[in-house]
C-alpha cells in the first residue's frame, strides 16, 4: 500500500497556514483552505468530535465547526512529517 506524508509548507509565495499531502508515488495535494483541515487531519487520525455526527465542517451539538477546524489545524501542525497508510 502506498504511503502519504504530510508536510507543513509556508513558502513566501503562498498563503500562510498551508499544508501538503505527498503520496509515495509523488502525487501531492496542496491544502490551502481551512475547510480542508478536518478531512486532511482525519487521514492522519484526527477525530473532529467523539459523537461521530460531523466531518468537522458542520456544527454538532458538542462543538462548533470553528472549534473543530481550529483543532484540526493544531493537529496538522503537531503531525507534520508523519507517514500513514494512504486510504484516500
Amino acid at each position: 500500500m502506498s504511503q502519504a506524508t504530510i508536510t507543513l509548507t509556508q513558502p513566501s509565495s503562498a498563503p500562510n497556514f498551508c499544508f501538503e499531502v505527498v503520496a509515495s508515488n509523488g502525487q501531492s495535494d496542496f491544502i490551502q483552505s481551512d475547510w480542508d483541515y478536518p478531512s486532511t487531519a482525519s487521514l492522519f487520525g484526527f477525530v473532529p468530535c467523539d459523537c461521530g455526527s460531523t466531518d468537522g465542517t458542520v456544527d454538532c451539538k458538542h462543538k462548533t465547526a470553528t472549534q473543530m477546524i481550529s483543532a484540526a489545524y493544531d493537529y496538522l501542525v503537531d503531525h507534520v512529517g508523519e507517514t500513514v497508510d494512504d486510504c484516500r
